[in-house]
């Protein structure tokens, strides 16, 4: 490659480059770490490293080529955070990059075109950038790497744990069904590692170091914005498996995430579309069908809802002290990073919300250390969460419906003292007076909001119901698999 410049130099002009470069991924089986190598022309370089601690480099010829093909996956995705600060016109893929170099497939192609931009909608939008003409892939020959690799089963699962309620919750539901359950993180954060310790389970860890070079074009005036992270890691977690003996990764998903926030010209903006059920199934077919055969990738929390997974996680009580989902405590800047809940952001609000149905004032305030509920500064923000003032904020939040519905829950009455309709619908909810009612925030939005919302009962039933195990949600999971759903997320 020839010699570049340091990237930060000089001013960085996003308008200036013409080809985002997919150089080249490079496995060290000795130090169990892959690097991956992209550019910007011929100027700017970035190098990222994943490692995976603590393993050896398989022996075995199928599970080695795996993990090649895994690799190769993961540098095309990877590349989204790179591709990103410029966004320009082409893509290349150089030789060395990685086993679909010069062999695309429609299937792999198509998904890597939804990755680029239906997974960059929210930096579209925010940026004000069409991402549909930008980034134009190499066609897809068909040819594929060659013949696929199958990997015997081993009754293992990898459960990538996020430090939140939902892949808790996850846990849970593998466990239940008795399989050998493996916890997994990138990284080791806080909430992450005492949420593991809780749950008594091995931890396989994994490492991701971005290139230094994006900070530095960052600060010189390169495009950014939210990037689908879920598919990245993903695909770090699926290496990890091969790596630790294990046959399937269980994600923690729910229906929610499929809801987008928008629509803008055309292009739909949703902050957890690589969350989303539609780029889960693709996902899984480019898997099974060009890179391993046996080794199984899905949500198990699928068929249900926010609040159905909210249910669940207050009754793990253990993990109660532990957990946060807040994004502050997960900052990579040291300086801005929190240890516990920062009390005031869209996250913090909707976990609030949707474990108050479940769990009374003094249990929310241990663990949040303040009562959200009873904030009055806070009403803004828990009225977007249900779209009643602009559309749900750029956040992994339920969907409007569901934030509308715990709200219908924690008022408990309405205006003229009657239940707030629809309530009696829900399996596990308070009878009587709820102990939310008079505070601040929920009694402004029942009087400004859900009063005047009540005018169909039916359709409260329905939007009160918080978990919907149904086709084809239901259809996708593993035999196995669906009575410990139903065990652990039902009233």
């Amino acid at each position: 490659m020839p010699e570049t410049r340091p990237a930060a130099a000089v001013p960085f002009d996003p308008a200036a480059f013409a080809t985002f470069r997919f150089v080249d991924v490079a496995i060290d089986e000795a130090s169990a770490a892959v690097a991956l190598r992209y550019a910007l022309d011929d100027a700017v370089t970035f190098e990222e490293t994943v490692s995976f601690p603590g393993v050896a480099w398989p022996r075995d010829a199928a599970r080695r080529e795996a993990l090649r093909r895994l690799a190769g996956l993961l540098h095309l995705l990877a590349g989204v955070s790179y591709f990103k600060t410029a966004a320009p016109a082409s893509i290349v893929l150089e030789p060395g990059a990685g086993p679909f170099a010069g062999r695309l497939t429609p299937r792999l192609r198509a998904l890597l075109r939804d990755v680029y931009t239906l997974g960059l909608g929210e930096f579209a939008y925010v940026n004000r950038l069409d991402v549909r003409e930008r980034g134009a892939w190499p066609a897809a020959d068909g040819a594929g790497p060659g013949e696929v690799p199958h990997l015997e089963p081993t009754g293992r699962t990898l459960v990538p744990i996020g430090g939140g309620k939902d892949s808790v919750v996850a846990l849970e539901v593998v466990q239940r069904a008795g399989r050998d359950a493996v916890c997994f993180s990138v990284g080791t954060a806080g909430p992450i590692v005492a949420s593991i310790a809780a749950s008594g389970r091995p931890h396989a860890l994994a490492r991701r170091t971005l290139s230094p070079s994006i900070a530095q074009v960052n600060a010189a005036g390169a495009l950014n914005g939210h990037v689908p992270v879920t598919a990245v890691v993903s695909t770090i977690a699926l290496m990890t498996a091969v790596l630790h003996g294990a046959d399937a990764v269980a994600m923690a998903n729910e229906r929610s995430a499929s809801e987008g926030n928008l629509v803008w010209q055309g292009l739909e903006v949703n902050h957890q579309w690589s969350k989303g059920a539609a780029f889960e199934t693709a996902y899984r077919e480019v898997l099974g069908e060009e890179l391993v055969v046996g080794l199984d990738y899905r949500s198990v929390l699928r068929p249900a809802s926010e609040l159905a997974i909210a249910r669940a996680f207050s009754r793990l009580e253990r993990y109660h002290p532990v957990f946060t989902s807040c994004n502050a405590v997960f900052r990579l800047d040291p300086a801005r990073r929190r240890s516990n809940w920062c009390g005031d952001c869209p996250k913090c609000r909707f976990v609030f919300l949707a474990l108050a149905p479940w769990l009374d004032p003094p249990a929310l305030r241990a663990i949040f250390g303040a009562d959200l509920l009873d904030d009055a500064t806070q009403y803004d923000g828990f009225a977007d969460l249900a779209g009643l003032r602009q559309h749900k904020p750029f956040e992994c939040v339920g969907e409007e419906a569901e934030s509308l519905a715990a709200m219908r829950l924690v008022a408990g009455t309405g205006p003229d003292g009657a239940p707030v309709a629809g309530q009696e619908a829900v399996s596990g909810a308070r009878s009587g007076p709820s102990p939310w009612a008079s505070h601040a925030v929920v009694a402004r939005l029942r009087e400004e909001h859900l009063a005047p919302l009540d005018a169909d009962p039916s359709q409260s039933a329905a939007l009160l119901a918080p978990f919907l195990l149904h086709e084809p949600a239901t259809a996708a999971l593993p035999a196995d698999l669906r009575p410990a759903v139903e065990v652990v997320l039902g009233g």
